[in-house]
Formats: C-alpha cells, structure tokens, sequence
C-alpha cells in the first residue's frame, strides 16, 4: 500500500472542486486538516493489525487511509453518497477496508444492525481480535453513536473521536458542575473516560463556530456487568442499562428540581404517590431537598433499583409490559 496521504487544507480544497462538492454543515462536515491534531487521534487508537476500526464520517478520508495502513480491518460508514468515489479512489482495492453507504444510526436510540454486523464481519475475516471506534465524528450524531455502541453486543476495546467540545464536557462532567447530566451519569457507568486535547476550530475546513475536543472513552466490562446484574429483570441481565438509561432520562428533565420534586414529575409510568418516594429517599439515605445532579453514578444507580422497585409494587403489570419493551429495544 502507498504511504497514506497528507491531507493538507489545499488538498481537500481539490478534492472538494474535483469531486464538486459543498461540504454539508447539517451533517457535521468539518474536515481535518491539522497534521499534528491527526497524528494525535491516530496515537490514541493505539492501532495494530489485531483491530477492527469503525470510522462514521470518513469524508475526505484524512483519517481513513491511515487506519487502513495500520489496522487489521476498517468499516467507514459515510451517509453522504457524494464521498463515494473520493474514498474508492483514495483506497486501493484490495484494502482490508469496506465502505458502507448510509446512516450509521438507524433511530436516535438504535444503530443500523446491518452497519453491525458488516463491522463483525469484516473483524472476523480479517482475523481481527480487537473492535474499535476512531473517528471525527459528526457532532450531530456523536452523542447518540457512543452510548448506543456502549450498549451494544460489539465488545469494544475503546472509542477515539473527535467531538465538539461541549459534549466532551458533558460525558466527562462531575456531579455538582453545570455540564453533568443524565448522559454523563449513563456513559461513566459504562467506561472510563477522558479528555486528551482540546482543538480550536482552525484544525478543521470549514472551520466550525466552536472548539472540539479528542475524547478517549474505554469501555470498562466490571462497571458493565455491575450494572446489568444491579438493575437486571426477570426478563433478561441485559435490561440494566436500558432501565438506567430510562430513569436518568426522565429525573435530568428536572434536574434543577429538589429530588422529591424530580421524581414526582417523572413522566416514566404511573405517577407514584408522595408518601411512597419518602419512604424511598429515606431508606436510601438521600436528603429530599437534594438535586439529581449533586448525586454521583452509585447513589444514582441505588435510587433507579428503589424507583423500580416501587414501580413494580404500585403496577406490577406495567412495570412487566415495560420491561418486554426493554429486551426488544
């Protein structure tokens, strides 16, 4: 294989004239054009020829060759089909790679199963014993692309992005700081997660109106099987982080509410009667004037197993109906 090109701000101009294309700012096209910036994501892979590399957003291809040069198997998932003959000409054909043209998300809480099992796929027959994400991400997807991968059967080893900056904020936020939120809580009780660099716009073309962060995010089995097995059902161990994920959603859309106040509203099931949510907050030894967002990933997941165990004394039914919901979603 050549030498992977350099893929400079004049080079993706001319491909972008060549190939009469007007990057998309709905889609998230913001091209890598910073060498150094490259090389960083490319050292936080930590690629060799045991991975296979999922990449959304290849664009260009500034980051696409180079994986393909040092990884075992690369998917890049493009929705944009005018980048099509930019990548078939940019790798050659017989390249450990496969181009799939589509969405990478098949709803905001679901992945396409066909992107899926292309990725497996590819992974096993390229004799791949690692799968990971690096990407610059669109950040219009980044947000529901990383939990639902987190939650999903592909054992990834760790996820590498490039994302806007405020998003990094959020899934490394602590509680009590204004960026921790639900999808912080849910991502942390997941993986472990950090934040490498920040990167100002000029590392992009077009450049965009905010600062971006490479993020690392490496999935952690022990806090994965903590959770399913903390919040498993009758139906299936699996629930745990769907049922997580429901109960964070609905107590963040009060988050500056006191707890007692947040979980009254909960728009999640019946509405459970007050005296019940007492008894609740006092057996979990939590303040009822305390926010939602003061509570860490433990008190947080403590409280979703008192929540359901409430639900399903108050509508046992119900709570039945949802949990089948759960093993389908």
């Amino acid at each position: 294989m050549t030498p992977p090109i350099r893929q400079t701000l004049s080079y993706i101009k001319n491909q972008l004239a060549i190939y009469d294309i007007d990057p998309k700012n709905k889609l998230g096209q913001n091209f890598l054009i910073d060498l150094n910036t490259l090389d960083l994501v490319i050292a936080a892979g930590n690629l060799s020829k045991n991975d296979a590399i999922l990449e959304i957003g290849p664009g260009t291809g500034t980051l696409t060759h180079h994986l393909v040069e040092l990884a075992g198997f690369v998917l890049s998932v493009e929705i944009d089909r005018r980048f099509e003959p930019v990548l078939q000409h940019l790798i050659p054909n017989n390249s450990p790679f496969e181009l799939h043209i589509g969405d990478f998300l098949a709803s905001k809480n679901r992945l396409d199963s066909q992107v899926l099992d292309k990725f497996i796929a590819g992974g096993t027959k390229f004799g791949c014993s690692q799968f990971k994400l690096v990407a610059n991400l669109p950040y219009s997807i980044a947000t529901p692309a990383i939990i639902n991968l987190l939650m999903s059967p592909i054992p990834l080893e760790r996820i590498v992005g490039l994302v806007q900056w405020e998003t990094a904020e959020k899934i490394t936020a602590k509680p009590g700081t204004d960026p921790y939120s639900g999808m912080s809580v849910l991502i942390q009780s997941l993986a472990d997660c950090r934040i490498l660099r920040r990167v100002p716009p000029t590392v992009f073309h077009p450049k965009p109106k905010v600062d971006s962060a490479i993020l690392e995010i490496l999935p952690n089995r022990e806090k994965q099987a903590y959770l399913c097995n903390f919040l498993s059902t009758t139906v299936s161990a699996k629930d745990g982080p769907n049922r997580f994920r429901m109960f964070l959603r609905d107590l963040f859309l009060h988050r500056r509410k006191s707890l007692r106040q947040a979980l009254a509203k909960m728009p999640m099931g019946v509405k459970i009667q007050k005296p019940l949510l007492d008894e609740m907050l006092i057996a979990q030894q939590l303040p009822p004037d305390i926010r939602a967002d003061q509570l860490d990933f433990e008190s947080l997941l403590s409280l979703a197993k008192g929540w359901w165990q409430i639900k399903g004394q108050v509508d046992p039914i119900k709570g039945f109906i949802e949990d089948s919901l759960l093993d389908e979603s």
